[in-house]
């Protein structure tokens, strides 16, 4: 695995130079980091080269792009200097949110979209009732001097063992980030952009679900192909890393 950077954007990466072919692109979502999904290059075939973004102010980066917009027009960027015009996208949860502003606002008709496979990303106002929305509930100061730590503390001491893998990243997260992050998740999510956006631009697209997740969003995806990863939720890189791997495999590397 390498790391490369591109101005204040890092990805961890299979290939130590950058590729123009048979890309695919990660973002993941709010609190993760790159180090949740290592054993996802062993999955990798070489002739692809898969990039996990990190997000600003995670992994214990600083927290420099205040917004998804600004992080977006840098990883065009990144895609614009290395001659990238082919890309395929997997997104998770807030994640889900940085295809479509790629594409809707810095993209458009310059690079092709293979597929964007969603895993539970940040669609409709249903999508922040959990925890994002409830993070905009207290004022920042609030948050980051008292609330923060104790979602670290429930996370860290949980009963559940997917949300103690979480709080080792959401260690890592700075606190700022998490809450202004939160902010503009709640804020799109809340309009009808995200998932017209989804539903109309991206041709070929899969919305994955976890079995065990609730879909509030199914009278919203009619019409979108659905899947469920088996013996899962929301963080089924967490909760079944094998099956997760295996679909992985079989909806992206297949596709390329």
């Amino acid at each position: 695995m390498y790391k490369i950077k591109f101005k204040d954007i890092l990805f961890l990466s299979n290939k130590k130079n950058v590729s123009n072919k048979k890309i695919i692109i990660f973002f993941y979502g709010l609190g993760c980091s790159t180090d949740d999904f290592i054993f996802l290059f062993k999955k990798i075939n070489f002739k692809a080269q898969l990039f996990i973004a990190e997000l600003p102010g995670h992994n214990n980066l600083r927290f420099k792009d205040k917004n998804l917009f600004s992080y977006s027009r840098k990883i065009f960027n990144f895609l614009k200097k290395n001659n990238i015009k082919e890309i395929t996208f997997f997104a998770h949860s807030l994640g889900g949110i940085v295809p479509i502003i790629l594409t809707k606002n810095f993209l458009k008709k310059s690079i092709f979209i293979k597929t964007f496979i969603n895993y539970e990303g940040n669609l409709t106002k249903y999508d922040i009732e959990t925890l994002t929305k409830k993070t905009i509930s207290y004022d920042k100061n609030s948050f980051i001097s008292e609330k923060f730590d104790k979602l670290l503390d429930k996370c860290e001491n949980s009963d559940c063992l997917y949300l103690n893998h979480w709080s080792k990243s959401l260690k890592k997260t700075s606190k700022e980030a998490f809450y202004e992050l939160s902010k503009e998740c709640v804020r799109l999510s809340e309009s009808n952009m995200l998932l017209n956006y989804f539903k109309v631009f991206f041709k070929k697209k899969i919305y994955l679900l976890g079995e065990y997740s609730k879909n509030k969003n199914g009278d919203y995806l009619n019409g979108v192909y659905s899947l469920k990863i088996r013996s899962s939720g929301h963080f089924a890189f967490f909760e079944n890393k094998l099956e997760f791997g295996r679909m992985f495999n079989k909806l992206i590397l297949n596709r390329i």
